[in-house]
């Protein structure tokens, strides 16, 4: 190719400039410099065969002065068009905002998604090459944007880097071994690299949700990828002797896998967040490199997503545009109003329930006495039980929960089992199940041997105790993905769902706790009331069949089918103090829940609270049932 031919660094730019020319009539204009390129963030190069890059100091510094900035300006050119097609007065469709990483936006080299929705959409593009979620979610551009342009439609492509381990897959690869199959390559670091980006995730979602009620949110899961001995799958795998092509690609299968199955199940628990399932959407033969499909395969996946935007188009109502409002940010910094992600200007919504999304129900027990007609002669009395139930009630009204109280007396075996089964009737996945107790804990003997220390943990109840294995039994009954939250604030409850103290104790920070009451049966109350009733407990000891051998857990012989989470006041062989105005653990989940700005995660309140009590009062976290990463990285109590 002659010189004559070429154009000049100032001519490419003025090219550049120009939002009439559409960044595939400049793809020939550069290549990819693939050593240098990292996962999900293409490092381009000047294509010398068509740009003359002057032999020169300057030359070279005006040349990597442009590719730096590629990003940006590839952005200022897609918010041109944006704001010429709005300005126009013509355009009707819906307003679009996008924010994502290379699937979304590679610049002038692919027409990826975002590019290919262009053609017939107005969006406004706040996507980067090589954005990771952790910089998307600390930034929160999109929600300036979304504020600034009425859009109703947001869309949202990240995770990839922490599908491909950021660079450093090897790490998580199992040396080669022709004995595990493919899914046995990979190490469980993986799956907890996946679990906090998918926590990131779903922060990013619940936030849009709550602050824009009319927004629709559609996400991917990309493609199935193909190893092509390039640095992010196929050099990695080959450096642990995984080497035949086939096997490559069968791992790499599993991981887009995993990563898609927690966004079905993200979509599952959000609202309006529609996942698209994009899996073979890319043919073999359309793919530009290991991570990123050609035009043409870029055009299916778009596809896919103008199927869902034209089902929410049909419905929109005309809006009137702000597009003179939005603006093209020069960087990714943070705004005021954004930079404290999920700190709400009201504190107790922090979790509230966002529009249309998943609902939530719960059932708060509080018992300041029981029965002596059951107890043999004894009543149990306490004080700050009931108002247990009252405070966890609140809550729960504020973040939007359909709530019900039994209190003392109304908290009978009956009652209680038939307001669990309606729950589990009525929720369906996504959905979510509270049930807070505050009373008594007691113990009986282990009739169906599912017990290492042949005692089961129970309820006191007004009118007889609620077996643990009764518990793990209504659990049994709730429907797949829904997720059951258990708040247990009494003795001997550290695995309830399934000896004496000082009288006194101060929680730490200054919460105090009068007068510590444990929350037990005395020992010779249990004594007397099993020998009083005793055909009833070994009626229901032996109704209950979960599996023979003491050994055998109850998530092996009985597996379920929700995940449910328990946070209780002590461990089993603890007791948990009554107070005045509250019981201490409950006054101490009171106090880390804040009005509703605790803002992390069920394992980082579940050390906030136990930060709370004495040394001998020792809060348990506990789960049963199917791992749920989603419901794990939520913010307490959040629907």
């Amino acid at each position: 190719m002659t010189s004559s031919s070429k154009i000049s660094l100032e001519e490419l730019n003025r090219k550049l400039a120009d939002p009439s020319l559409s960044e595939q009539e400049l793809q020939k204009y550069f290549t990819v410099d693939d050593e240098k390129s990292g996962p999900f963030n293409p490092v381009l190069a000047i294509n010398r065969e068509l740009v003359t890059v002057p032999a020169t100091p300057e030359g070279r510094a005006r040349s990597a002065a442009l590719l730096n900035s590629a990003n940006f300006i590839s952005r200022l050119r897609r918010q041109a068009v944006f704001h010429n097609r709005i300005g126009s007065g013509d355009y009707k469709g819906p307003i679009i905002v996008s924010e994502g990483d290379s699937w979304f936006q590679y610049p002038f080299r692919l027409m990826d998604v975002i590019d290919q929705l262009m053609k017939n959409y107005a969006i406004f593009s706040l996507d980067a090459a090589g954005d990771t979620l952790s910089n998307m979610l600390r930034q929160a551009e999109y929600m300036d944007a979304i504020e600034n342009t009425g859009a109703s439609i947001f869309l949202f492509s990240g995770g990839g880097n922490d599908v491909v381990a950021g660079g450093n897959l090897a790490a998580h690869l199992f040396d080669f071994d022709p004995a595990l199959p493919p899914e046995g390559h990979l190490r469980p670091s993986f799956e907890t690299m996946l679990d906090d980006a998918i926590g990131m995730y779903g922060k990013l979602v619940r936030q849009v949700a709550k602050a824009f009620p009319k927004v629709q949110i559609l996400c991917h899961g990309y493609d199935y990828t193909i190893p092509a001995k390039g640095n992010w799958l196929g050099k990695p795998m080959e450096s642990r002797g995984i080497k035949d092509p086939d096997f490559q690609r069968a791992i790499a299968r599993v991981m887009i896998d995993r990563f898609n199955e927690r966004l079905s199940l993200l979509q599952s628990s959000s609202a309006r967040l529609h996942y698209i399932n994009c899996r073979s959407t890319v043919n073999a033969t359309e793919w530009f490199d290991e991570l990123h499909p050609t035009d043409t395969g870029y055009a299916k996946v778009a596809q896919k997503f103008s199927t869902l935007i034209e089902q929410f188009t049909s419905k929109a109502r005309e809006v009137e545009h702000k597009a003179s409002k939005a603006r093209a940010g020069k960087s990714k910094a943070p705004s005021a109003a954004t930079a404290a992600v999920e700190t709400p200007a009201r504190p107790a919504a922090a979790a509230s329930r966002a529009t249309d999304g998943p609902s939530g129900m719960s059932l708060h027990i509080g018992l300041n006495m029981v029965s002596a007609a059951h107890y043999a002669g004894w009543e149990g009395p306490l004080r700050a039980c009931e108002f247990d139930a009252s405070d966890m009630q609140e809550i729960a009204d504020g973040l939007g929960y359909e709530t019900k109280s039994l209190l003392t007396k109304e908290a009978t075996r009956q009652n209680v089992i038939s307001e669990v089964k309606r729950a589990a009737r009525d929720l369906k996945e996504g959905d979510i199940f509270l049930i807070s107790y505050s009373g008594h804990g007691g113990q009986l003997p282990d009739f169906n041997n599912d017990e290492d220390d042949s005692t089961d943990e129970t309820w006191c109840l007004y009118d007889g105790q609620l077996v643990d294995d009764e518990l793990y039994g209504l659990w049994s009954e709730f429907r797949s993905g829904v997720r059951v939250l258990v708040i247990s604030d009494s003795c001997h409850s550290g695995t309830v769902v399934r000896a004496g103290l000082p009288n006194g104790h101060e929680l730490a920070n200054g919460h105090a706790v009068a007068a510590g009451i444990p929350r037990a049966m005395p020992i010779d109350v249990a004594t007397r009331t099993f020998r009083q009733n005793r055909d009833f407990y070994a009626r229901l000891g032996a109704s209950i069949t979960l599996g023979e051998g003491r050994n055998l857990t109850r998530e092996i012989t009985s597996p379920i089918s929700c995940s449910v989470r328990l946070i209780s006041g002590c461990q089993d062989n603890q007791v948990s103090l009554d107070g005045i105005g509250n019981g201490a653990f409950t006054a101490a989940l009171i106090s880390a829940w804040n009005h509703g700005r605790f803002n992390r995660d069920y394992a980082a309140f579940h050390r906030a609270i136990m930060m709370k009590l004495p040394p001998d009062q020792t809060p348990n976290h506990w789960q049963v049932g199917p791992r749920n990463p989603i419901y794990d990285a939520q913010t307490p109590f959040a629907i």
